[in-house]
């Protein structure tokens, strides 16, 4: 599949516009945290904001799949949302939350390769890499994780343990999976 394969199919599919509404909410999310003068009322803004990208990252395949509208830039774009958020949320929690800049720094470099690695597979290769337990899991823990942080409980620091146990544990099944198709241009089985 080219990049120019891509944008041929339907891209204002409302799975793709509910995927990009996910990338938007992001400066959403930075404004209330550099403007959290009434920590009540963030905490409000911050949960609406979040049950907004929770809701959109839900709808966008389901919606994509009951209306026929699975497309593959849509099935690459959804993702990449994911991945943006992720990322531009944990450095967002670095700057204003003590978030462990070290831990923000491994999982977006573990991101930017899934990306990359992913776009490869898509491009090359004529492979969409799939979702495992193990990245839906982590994505669980980056997001209990970020909460504890977000909301300053006590104790957060004891959710980096258990999220690197599982950061790890994906980056060795996705490359079991995916190394094979990536290095030798088999397909993953």
């Amino acid at each position: 599949m080219t990049v120019k394969e891509l944008f041929q199919d339907r891209i204002f599919t409302v799975s793709n516009i509910l995927s990009l509404s996910r990338v938007l909410a992001i400066p959403a999310m930075w404004f209330t945290l550099a403007h959290a003068h009434d920590t009540a009322r963030m905490g409000i803004y911050t949960a609406i904001i979040l049950a907004f990208m929770v809701t959109t990252d839900y709808l966008d395949g389901f919606l994509a799949r009951k209306l026929n509208q699975e497309t593959p830039l849509g099935q690459y774009l959804d993702p990449v949302a994911d991945k943006l958020v992720i990322v531009s949320g944990l450095f967002l929690l670095v700057f204003y939350r003590d978030f462990p800049l070290w831990v923000a720094i491994l999982i977006a470099l573990r991101e930017v390769a899934g990306t990359v690695g992913g776009g490869y597979l898509l491009i090359k290769r004529n492979v969409l890499g799939k979702p495992n337990y193990w990245g839906k899991f982590g994505v669980g823990m980056v997001s209990l994780s970020s909460l504890f942080y977000l909301f300053e409980f006590p104790y957060r620091e004891w959710t980096i343990p258990p999220l690197l146990i599982v950061f790890a544990g994906g980056i060795l099944a996705y490359t079991k999976t995916y190394g094979r198709t990536i290095f030798k241009g088999s397909a993953p089985r």
